[in-house]
């Protein structure tokens, strides 16, 4: 006896109800928060930090005007270390994992699951392969 095919809503609905496309939401959001994290610690904090020890010289043309010569490094832009900036993202970073989090555990109620403890337990995975190794 063939079992009946089941239409595209309702293995749609199937495919959202098993918690993978929740793991993969989660995984994906979570991973932008952090490389914003991470992405302004390099560009707000390390590259000021590392600006500091770039180099200036003063320079004299023909005319006998004195300018200041700096490399790449020593340029204003990169001395600056913007700890508000980085304290936003970190502030932002937490207020988007306490978000998702609520959301996790809502739907852990809804669905009644635990997307952690998702796979068969130890018990069930020795006790197969118990029946296997007895074949």
């Amino acid at each position: 006896m063939s079992t009946p095919k089941k239409g595209m809503i309702q293995e749609f609905k199937e495919f959202i109800m098993t918690g993978d496309l929740m793991s993969i939401a989660v995984a994906f959001i979570m991973g932008a928060a952090v490389k914003a994290v991470i992405d302004s610690f390099v560009k707000d904090i390390f590259t000021g930090v590392l600006g500091l020890f770039g180099k200036c010289k003063d320079v004299v043309d023909a005319a006998g005007t004195v300018t200041q010569k700096c490399s790449d490094i020593a340029d204003k832009k990169w001395r600056t270390v913007a700890w508000g900036s980085f304290l936003n993202n970190i502030i932002n970073f937490v207020i988007i994992a306490f978000v998702v989090f609520m959301l996790v555990k809502a739907y852990r109620k809804a669905t009644k699951r635990n997307l952690a403890q998702d796979g068969p337990n130890d018990n069930a995975l020795l006790t197969e392969i118990r029946d296997l190794l007895k074949k």
